[in-house]
């Protein structure tokens, strides 16, 4: 068993709550096997991935996900049941794009790996945390990150490996991005309700293919996307069409990676984010 699995099974193990439901599990039971994923009822895990130096001197943390039910969707909005705290003094997590959506994901990779970010600055040491609190189906979850050295991360590339992350360039932007800190598109998309919506990113790694995965990643409606995942030709355009049921204000992720099963080995990958305001 790998030492990520391992940590994350204590994890597990310390922080699912008391909470009776009639798909959870009690908590005499919160032992990590196959047996915890259920179709509908389980909380979605907060999970600290790791930390990357900045060549400023910053530091970047990040964060991922773990929906363990197969079919529930769960929206958590912000506030008292998704909320990040911090012990360092004047760090500002206003801007945070945290996740309020999280779909049941394939079981090859139900862990949503890095799906956001926090930059730190230099002054920001072992001993400080940042916490994300998640609450979901009655279970009350949280996780620090922190800058230790167990958790540093290969980033944007790992020589041991010998894998880099796509670069990644939107809209008409001269800007390109490799790494899970990833790049925004310099706008906000306008549109409406059920209006058809279509988002675009140039993607060039060394590999003739890369793996493309679009996500819901905040806002209050439901999103229908026309294809959410699949292989993409390097070096070229990749699109997808969605539709919006509510108004509001929404983010959508991509990540795309050179093969899904690299996710594992905490390398190498790269996000997008593209803010919506849907009108009725």
């Amino acid at each position: 068993m790998s030492r990520r699995l391992v940590l994350f099974a204590a994890f597990l193990s310390l922080f699912l709550s008391v909470g009776a439901h009639a798909q959870q599990i009690e908590l005499s039971n919160q032992i990590w096997s196959a047996e915890v994923i259920r179709t509908k009822g389980q909380p979605v895990i907060p999970l600290f991935d790791g930390w990357f130096p900045n060549e400023d001197g910053s530091r970047t943390i990040c964060f991922g996900f773990f929906n363990m039910n197969t079919q529930e969707a769960l929206n958590i909005p912000l506030g008292e049941s998704n909320y990040l705290e911090t012990d360092y003094p004047g760090l500002d997590l206003a801007g945070v794009m945290l996740p309020t959506h999280f779909d049941p994901l394939p079981p090859r990779y139900r862990h949503v790996f890095c799906a956001f970010s926090i930059n730190v600055p230099a002054g920001f040491d072992a001993g400080n945390r940042i916490t994300w609190h998640l609450n979901s189906n009655r279970q009350e979850l949280n996780v620090p990150g922190k800058v230790i050295a167990p958790y540093v991360l290969d980033e944007p590339n790992s020589d041991g490996r010998g894998d880099i992350a796509p670069l990644v360039r939107l809209g008409d932007s001269r800007q390109a991005v490799r790494g899970r800190a990833g790049i925004q598109y310099p706008q906000v998309i306008q549109s409406k309700v059920d209006e058809l919506i279509t988002l675009s990113a140039h993607i060039e790694h060394p590999d003739d293919e890369v793996w493309v995965g679009w996500s819901h990643h905040s806002g209050p409606g439901n999103v229908e996307f026309t294809n959410k995942e699949y292989m993409h030709d390097s070096g070229s355009s990749t699109s997808v069409e969605l539709h919006i049921s509510e108004p509001g204000e929404y983010v959508i992720r991509m990540q795309t990676i050179d093969d899904i099963a690299a996710f594992e080995f905490y390398c190498c990958h790269t996000n997008a984010y593209f803010s919506i305001h849907v009108d009725d």
